[in-house]
């Protein structure tokens, strides 16, 4: 019996590493949540969290992990005095995958809009 509690709990701590190294592999981007117009009077903060969706990069190409309703996705470079919108691409629902141009290269800021209230953003390196 102990013998087999022993493997069990071994084969139990195994896949445990296995799926830690998994996760790690993975090139998330970890969305926040702002306001489109902090101003406005029905913008205010919600009452509920906001889960941004999940996404991740690999080289030039972003997902969005999941079903969505349908994004405008913008990069955004913040390097000089003004920002400056770099790429600009509307990803219909049911489109899970971007090809960014391979000639951007550098740190931007992604921002993903829905017409609602709320935009997620993250930055990326390119």
């Amino acid at each position: 019996m102990m013998k087999k509690l022993f493997l069990f709990f071994s084969i139990f701590l195994g896949s445990l590493f296995v799926q830690a190294k998994v996760l790690e592999d993975e090139p998330f981007v970890i969305l926040q949540v702002g306001l489109e117009d902090p101003t406005s009077i029905l913008g205010g903060k919600p009452r509920t969290p906001i889960n941004p969706p999940s996404a991740s990069i690999d080289g030039h190409t972003f997902y969005i992990n999941g079903e969505h309703s349908g994004y405008t996705f913008y990069l955004i470079d913040n390097s000089g005095d003004e920002p400056d919108v770099v790429y600009q691409v509307i990803i219909p629902a049911g489109v899970n995958a971007v090809v960014l141009p391979a000639t951007l290269s550098g740190t931007y800021e992604l921002q993903l809009h829905n017409g609602g209230a709320f935009y997620f953003y993250a930055e990326i390196e390119l």
